[in-house]
């Protein structure tokens, strides 16, 4: 998929590692109020304690900055209620720190005009009533004319996918995991939302090829999937009857060639 930026001229791309730009800023919700959480640290502390909980040691080692850097933007995040902590179970003089907040949307002053949308939204439709086509092309228009202004709507399309997976769960579900797969595979390529197939075994895990969610979008950088994952999170709660997350570890937008989840499920 062809690229246009406009604006640097030395050619960087700045889809290629947002976390780490100055300009981004993401909005928490606390006890005293919405909170818009900026700086390299804080927002990479933010995002690794999103996808799991971690030890404070394995939080300075992954973000590769000092203890005491580290330290002064936990205790921060702590202050404001955005981040937990609790006593390591294993060694009380260790401590576990998790994500307390729901993560609502974030914004980057860069990524304005960095792309030119209309080379990807107008592209020419089928006027013969191609449904899927159709909302591919509305979902894609307007997550790229956010994108183009600097907002991301990610967590919100997540909790839009969580709502939609109970509805249709009972389109998909089997007590059997293998069965469940090839149903989720079936209304996928039925409703023209791309092809599904069961990759891996342990963890479980799902490649998607022609993802009605990413595929029209710029590669960015980051899992751009958000619905779906929402979608496929709450599918296997409802299937294993315990919390599972549908982590995206490949995308489109992350200039692979399919997508991939996996599904990590919670011990009951």
């Amino acid at each position: 998929m062809p690229k246009s930026y406009v604006n640097d001229p030395a050619g960087r791309d700045p889809f290629e590692n947002p976390l780490e730009r100055q300009s981004f800023v993401g909005l928490y919700p606390s006890p005293g109020g919405i909170q818009a959480i900026d700086g390299q640290v804080k927002v990479r502390i933010l995002e690794m304690l999103e996808r799991q909980e971690m030890a404070f040691d394995d939080l300075v080692s992954v973000s590769g900055r000092a203890k005491s850097t580290v330290s002064v933007h936990l205790r921060d995040l702590t202050d404001t209620g955005i981040v937990g902590v609790r006593a390591d179970p294993a060694d009380a003089r260790k401590k576990i720190f998790h994500l307390n907040s729901l993560y609502l949307a974030g914004a980057d002053a860069a990524w304005q005009d960095w792309f030119d949308v209309n080379r990807y939204v107008g592209k020419a439709l089928s006027c013969q009533g191609d449904t899927a086509r159709l909302y591919r092309f509305i979902l894609s228009s307007i997550r790229l004319t956010l994108l183009s202004r600097g907002v991301t709507i990610d967590p919100v399309l997540h909790l839009a996918g969580l709502s939609a997976g109970h509805s249709l769960y009972p389109c998909v579900k089997s007590a059997d995991t293998e069965t469940i797969v090839e149903n989720i595979g079936k209304f996928w390529s039925d409703n023209g939302l791309g092809r599904i197939e069961r990759e891996f075994h342990d963890p479980l895990t799902l490649k998607i090829t022609d993802c009605f969610e990413c595929i029209d979008l710029p590669p960015y950088g980051k899992p751009a999937c958000a619905f779906e994952s929402g979608v496929l999170s709450c599918i296997f709660s409802e299937h294993f009857g315990s919390q599972a997350k549908a982590l995206e570890t490949r995308c489109y937008a992350m200039k692979n060639s399919f997508c991939r989840f996996e599904i990590r499920v919670d011990s009951p």
